[in-house]
């Protein structure tokens, strides 16, 4: 009897400690669509030291120091936009993830090698460590990444010696790579660097980054050009991004996209590809999303795994904008509205080994969320060939938490 009437008191001490518990954060009243736990439903969610502490049918305001309403809102975990250029005044053509990526619920960034081993350093020191946003990377195989880079066509350089990397059949390309001084990159910030970057140049430095990759263990994301040939060198767990880039015929050989010969169905080394796991990026971009790409996929039932933006300063002000718009446009093309949530919170995060920690509600993860409604209406969306479609649902950012602190608030309506 003294046992059990021991036991009586710890059980009611411990239930007068948790009733007294003081959370950061709660947001009341929204419809958590969260699909890593298989949720869709109105839930309360609180936050204490920056995670989800509780998600329940109903929490207590009195129990927390801040309340945030969302009801009449659907409750997110922050996005994880996998391809974007954020290696700002470092690399010509990046944008300022402060300013264009959180403010839209983009809590996590990925930036898609902007720079490479010389200059990922930098990149780190003044903007990684400097930013509210999350932000991740990918380490272009090039040692210099995108600098050459800027929005003007037809070459989007003013630059002349880019084109000695892929002159003479890519004779010159391994000069403009060092895989000794990219793996110790890798290694050494491993907590900053999720992979190898494969963009704009040819086959050669794809075959570097393989070796380093596999040297390392991490993965690629590759570009989808010199198509199928590229494709075939991607395993289980690398990213081939900008997968409805409108395809084209190759002057060097291969082409771009996925039908590269320019014909009515997809090449079959797309589909071999997605049978043995590689992962389907959008990367939107200034010339990577066409709608009519984008139908020929889905109607072989090739939908994204992951949906990014590819924001940088050529197409901040369109047709890309912000991930919401990104997402609109898959919803549009038939996606519902838990697989455009899943594609760009909790599979990004899978792609990055970071699964649970972010990109989810779960207790114990990072208090990343976007408060987000679906707006009913006739709204244009465009693609990279400035064609037009009026979509009837439209995904809008009204909140956003970053770990647990309210960061931006465009409406409390």
């Amino acid at each position: 009897m003294e046992a059990l009437a021991k036991s009586q008191r710890i059980k009611l001490k411990t239930a007068a400690t948790f009733s007294l518990m003081l959370y950061d954060l709660v947001v009341k009243g929204g419809r958590v669509m969260d699909p890593a736990q298989g949720l869709n439903e109105r839930k309360d969610v609180a936050v204490s030291g920056g995670r989800v502490v509780e998600v329940a049918s109903s929490i207590s305001a009195s129990n927390a120091r801040r309340v945030l309403n969302a009801s009449g809102k659907i409750v997110t975990p922050g996005f994880v936009d996998l391809h974007a250029h954020v290696a700002l005044d470092v690399a010509r053509l990046c944008i300022d993830a402060e300013s264009v990526c959180l403010p839209y619920g983009t809590t996590t960034v990925v930036d898609a090698g902007s720079t490479g081993e010389l200059n990922f350093p930098t990149f780190k020191r003044y903007i990684i460590d400097r930013c509210q946003t999350r932000i991740l990377a990918f380490v272009n195989v090039e040692s210099l990444g995108m600098i050459e880079l800027t929005e003007e066509p037809p070459d989007y350089t003013d630059q002349g010696w880019p084109a000695l990397i892929s002159a003479v059949n890519d004779t010159f390309a391994p000069l403009f790579a060092n895989r000794k001084n990219l793996a110790a990159v890798l290694r050494r910030y491993k907590k900053n660097v999720v992979g190898i970057k494969w963009a704009h140049h040819g086959l050669p430095l794809l075959e570097i980054a393989r070796s380093v990759a596999d040297d390392v263990g991490c993965p690629i994301m590759a570009e989808n050009v010199m198509t199928p040939d590229s494709v075939r060198y991607l395993k289980r767990g690398d990213i081939i991004t900008h997968l409805y880039l409108p395809s084209s015929k190759g002057v060097r050989g291969p082409g771009n996209g996925l039908r590269p010969d320019g014909g009515k169905q997809i090449v079959e080394e797309f589909h071999k590809a997605k049978r043995r796991g590689v992962i389907f990026d959008i990367g939107h971009g200034k010339g990577s999303f066409s709608w009519e790409e984008a139908t020929i996929a889905f109607n072989e039932g090739l939908k994204p795994d992951t949906i990014s933006t590819d924001l940088w300063t050529g197409n901040v002000n369109g047709p890309v904008y912000n991930m919401p718009t990104t997402m609109s446009k898959l919803l549009h093309l038939g996606m519902s509205l838990e697989e455009v949530v899943d594609a760009s919170t909790a599979k990004p995060a899978a792609a990055i080994n970071m699964r649970g920690l972010i990109g989810t509600l779960r207790p114990g993860s990072m208090a990343d969320m976007a408060l987000v409604r679906v707006v009913e209406g006739k709204h244009p969306l465009v693609d990279v060939r400035g064609k037009r479609r009026l979509a009837d649902r439209l995904i809008t950012v009204t909140d956003v938490v970053k770990g647990g602190r309210i960061v931006n608030t465009f409406s409390r309506a």
